[in-house]
């Protein structure tokens, strides 16, 4: 295989691809290894119960191959199984809320925060929670945007209905006077362009997926920064169709995905069945 231990990112689709991107620019030599559960995208309409299970099930196959930490590239299975991730794994397992947290507090002067996310991380208020521990005075309204998630997952990333729905979607939080958005859901910084577009200045955008790869570097020693690093695509729902998407998301990267099989509650990777 070749790949020295790897930066494992995992998401429910192909929204963590913007922390991928972001961590491959900043660690270029490093291996990373993506695995996407897109045979249960969204995640948005389930219960953290359930995404957990989802989750920790991969978090098995993903310690197998031995990687220097997990990045949970995906908000609601950060809000789901980060705790218990961390319990279970023998390395660090980092999540995308916490970074976008702490970068949402520096980044407020009025104490006003939105949070745009999937309807699971809205209804789990862990953003708000989190917020308001730091920082008491805060006012947190979360709105979900379930369509945007879809959109993205599409490729469906500019165009009049993807500013209508990103417009309409921050409409609600600025409305409420809040001066930072935090992009709560790793797809929407495919969006990034329409966001600042449809923003015009009158709020801080916030990328949590963003701020949790310029973090990695003090939680892991010594990433290399020269060229050179690998990267393996998984995926448990359809290999080529999840591809397509992923290039027109990522046009700079060649992608290529490999199957991942659920088989009741564990993952397998059919390429080691024949060894």
């Amino acid at each position: 295989m070749g790949m020295k231990r790897p930066i494992a990112v995992f998401d429910s689709g192909e929204g963590g691809l913007t922390v991928l991107k972001q961590a491959r620019e900043l660690y270029p030599g490093e291996d990373f290894l993506y695995v996407c559960d897109s045979l249960h995208f969204p995640y948005g309409h389930r219960s953290l119960a359930e995404v957990r299970g989802f989750f920790l099930a991969i978090l098995g196959f993903l310690l197998e191959r031995e990687p220097k930490a997990v990045v949970i590239a995906c908000n609601t299975a950060t809000a789901a199984a980060l705790e218990e991730a961390q319990r279970q794994s023998p390395v660090p397992v980092i999540g995308v809320i916490e970074p976008g947290v702490q970068a949402a507090l520096k980044a407020t002067r009025n104490h006003k925060v939105g949070v745009l996310a999937t309807e699971a991380t809205s209804r789990a208020g862990i953003y708000s929670r989190a917020l308001k521990a730091r920082d008491p005075e805060m006012t947190v309204i979360e709105r979900p945007c379930p369509l945007l998630v879809v959109m993205a997952e599409s490729g469906l990333i500019d165009g009049d209905a993807c500013r209508h729905t990103v417009g309409s979607c921050l409409a609600g939080v600025l409305a409420q006077g809040v001066d930072t958005v935090v992009l709560g859901c790793t797809h929407f910084p495919h969006m990034q362009m329409v966001f600042e577009e449809m923003v015009r200045g009158r709020a801080k955008l916030i990328d949590p997926g963003l701020e949790t790869a310029k973090i990695m570097s003090g939680i892991l020693p010594q990433l290399s920064r020269t060229r050179g690093g690998g990267l393996q695509f998984y995926t448990t729902g359809d290999p080529l169709e999840v591809a397509r998407v992923a290039r027109q998301l990522w046009p700079q990267q060649e992608l290529e995905a490999l199957p991942l099989h659920w088989r009741g509650m564990t993952v397998i990777d059919p390429s080691r069945l024949h060894t």
